[in-house]
């Protein structure tokens, strides 16, 4: 079922809007904007950023709904699982100021109900103005879905430009989903994004991310596996060029026995771009069979391109096993010269080791094949250069 999207996607009603916006006011209050003192900031320049360029205050502290004219409008879904996702998001919504910010600040919540099938893209495109950005994707009971998000910017002027969302991924119990998360962004984009995965029971969730493009980018992901049985994948690419900045921060909350999770994230940076990855596993007490590992790899192109990598692990449980590991490097000079020596030229061989160190991620992805190649083709484009 192609078309399933379209007849599933839907904006929540400005009176449910407006009741859960009112539940995080209180929060709000006491959030303000993060500087480098604070260690999920410390690498990215945050005091170094434009904001009237950006035309924005984060002083102003405005919100974006209003009581005074009721709507009448009824939901697509019932009462019953809208109040129990504005619950989770109470509970589980990162208290950081950019995640508050693109929910209160966003004119509509979108709503996606992922049945069975393949779901057709997501399209979003941003243009020069701030834009703020709320989705949540509800796969119900025993479902499964495939969800296909591409973000792209549509850039007129000279100027940065300010973009921040929240995606809100729900996987009931006992279903699959998987997720290809796409973004192709200009060099002027300045973007805080959060991601949050809530997986109840017995559910499988594979998240793929693939970002490319933008000026500097912070993105905060948050797994809850809140249910027994729940198993999380988080992979991707980051490919940058330019003065590219990338901040990446995912972490993985276990809160029930007998789960799973595992992120695999690798970078590969050029030019004078800068990645950073920071990795954490969280384990509470007194939980029983519960498996985590993470890795991040990087490949360095350019002596004045950077790469970092940060694994934590703060495991609580005894009963459980945990593996972490990262690597920053470059290309291996004994296996460029061994494709020197069979005849292959300098850029052959570079971009035949380049493609061999992140194509397996892209093999992973559980989508069609043309899918595959043009993700295989925004990296080495980036990279290597279009032939």
């Amino acid at each position: 079922m192609n078309s399933l999207l379209n007849k599933q996607q839907f904006t929540i009603s400005q009176n449910k809007r407006n009741q859960f916006c009112r539940s995080l006011l209180e929060t709000w209050k006491g959030l303000s904007l993060p500087t480098e003192k604070e260690e999920s900031y410390r690498k990215f320049p945050i005091s170094a950023l434009n904001w009237k360029e950006l035309g924005f205050d984060p002083k102003e502290k405005k919100t974006k709904f209003d009581d005074s004219s009721p709507s009448l409008e009824k939901d697509s879904v019932s009462d019953d699982i809208l109040e129990g996702i504005f619950g989770l998001l109470q509970n589980y919504l990162p208290k950081d100021y950019f995640s508050y910010l693109a929910v209160l600040q966003s004119h509509e919540f979108e709503f996606h109900y992922c049945e069975d099938g393949l779901i057709t893209p997501v399209y979003t495109s941003l243009g020069d103005e701030p834009k703020f950005l709320f989705r949540i994707f509800y796969v119900p009971k025993g479902k499964i879905s495939q969800i296909h998000l591409k973000t792209q910017t549509l850039h007129n002027s000279e100027s940065l430009h300010l973009q921040t969302g929240i995606d809100v991924f729900i996987s009931d119990k006992d279903s699959q989903v998987e997720i290809l998360d796409e973004e192709t962004f200009d060099e002027d984009l300045v973007q805080f994004r959060t991601v949050l995965l809530l997986s109840k029971e017995n559910t499988s969730v594979k998240y793929h991310h693939f970002p490319f493009g933008g000026f500097r980018s912070k993105l905060v992901l948050h797994s809850h596996l809140l249910g027994k049985g729940a198993e999380v994948t988080v992979d991707g690419v980051s490919a940058l060029g330019k003065r590219n900045l990338k901040d990446l921060d995912m972490e993985m909350h276990h809160h029930a026995d007998h789960t799973t999770s595992k992120i695999t994230y690798k970078a590969i940076v050029t030019d004078r771009s800068h990645h950073v990855f920071t990795g954490n596993l969280i384990i509470p007490p007194n939980l029983k069979k519960v498996v985590a590992h993470q890795e991040s790899f990087n490949l360095s192109l350019n002596k004045k391109a950077r790469a970092e990598a940060n694994p934590k692990l703060e495991v609580l449980a005894e009963d459980v096993s945990c593996t972490h590991g990262a690597t920053v490097g470059d290309i291996d000079e004994e296996q460029y010269f061994y494709l020197l020596s069979r005849g292959l030229s300098p850029e052959e061989s570079k971009s035949l080791l380049v493609t061999a160190f992140y194509g397996e991620t892209i093999q992973s992805v559980g989508f069609k094949e043309e899918v595959k190649l043009d993700l295989e083709s925004s990296i080495h484009n980036i990279l290597v250069g279009g032939k």
